[in-house]
């Protein structure tokens, strides 16, 4: 079971730490609702029509669809199959290496993540962000830690109104919105220092955040979203890239000269 805690961030105006309720709670791990997967799974079930086993009662046929057991932790749906077409980030070994496995995904987090190196601090112009803490700097490719939050069926992501979701690829959503770490705070802009992607580690699914160059201390750490993000959440992107509200790959419009007709 994921631990959960209350977020502290820091207050840009009063620079005093306090107690912030959204998300409710911080994960040290993701977390799976079962009775959401057991759902899901039972109407994909009913859905299918095809027949995937056939049984022989009787001296006659019969025809029976072999039912998919939903996960019941985490852990569980997030391993992926063992593959030569995978790598793992840690060892860089192929997925069906056997030396591989959850004691690289434990070294690759002690060895990499930087969550105790970031402050939360806001409400700011994009409301709350992550900053690297004084005196930290984080070098260019460096790995700063996963993505996590509730692990919910793809088909949840079609109805979902949440804006703090990551899709895994015939996998699952990663949905933040009501409880995360501190990746869920990563901002949107223009002029990324970091970038999210999906990898592999230890033959569990993962996606991580990786520095785009030099973070000095005290810096917010931000990403691209992408246009196709705003324009779902029907607003526009508020980072510094332009003085205005605008969506990502927009051109800042030039200037007017003087005298110039409007």
């Amino acid at each position: 079971m994921a631990k959960t805690s209350q977020f502290k961030a820091y207050d840009l105006r009063r620079k005093k730490l306090h107690t912030i309720s959204s998300p409710p709670v911080k994960l040290t791990q993701s977390r799976l609702e079962r009775g959401e997967w057991a759902a899901a799974t039972k109407a994909s079930a009913s859905a299918t029509t095809r027949p995937s086993k056939v049984t022989k009662k009787r001296g006659r046929f019969s025809k029976k669809a072999a039912t998919k057991k939903p996960p019941q932790r985490a852990a569980d749906l997030m391993r992926c199959a063992a593959s030569d077409e995978i790598e793992c980030l840690h060892c860089n070994k192929p997925g069906d290496d056997q030396t591989c496995g959850v004691s690289c995904y434990r070294e690759f987090k002690k060895q990499h993540f930087v969550g105790k190196q970031i402050d939360i601090r806001g409400p700011g112009p994009m409301g709350y962000g992550a900053y690297t803490k004084p005196g930290v700097s984080i070098e260019n490719g460096q790995y700063l830690d996963e993505y996590i939050g509730d692990l919910r069926p793809l088909k949840s992501y079609e109805s979902s109104s949440s804006l703090y979701c990551f899709v895994i690829p015939q996998t699952c959503v990663v949905d933040a919105e009501k409880a995360g770490n501190w990746t869920r705070f990563v901002n949107s802009s223009c002029k990324p220092n970091v970038k999210p992607w999906a990898d592999f580690v230890g033959k569990r699914h993962v996606i991580v955040f990786q520095a785009l160059k030099d973070i000095g201390p005290e810096e917010e750490i931000v990403f691209d979203y992408g246009k196709a993000y705003f324009e779902k959440a029907g607003f526009e992107c508020a980072c510094d890239a332009h003085d205005r509200r605008h969506l990502p790959g927009q051109n800042e419009p030039k200037a007017k000269k003087a005298g110039s007709r409007r």
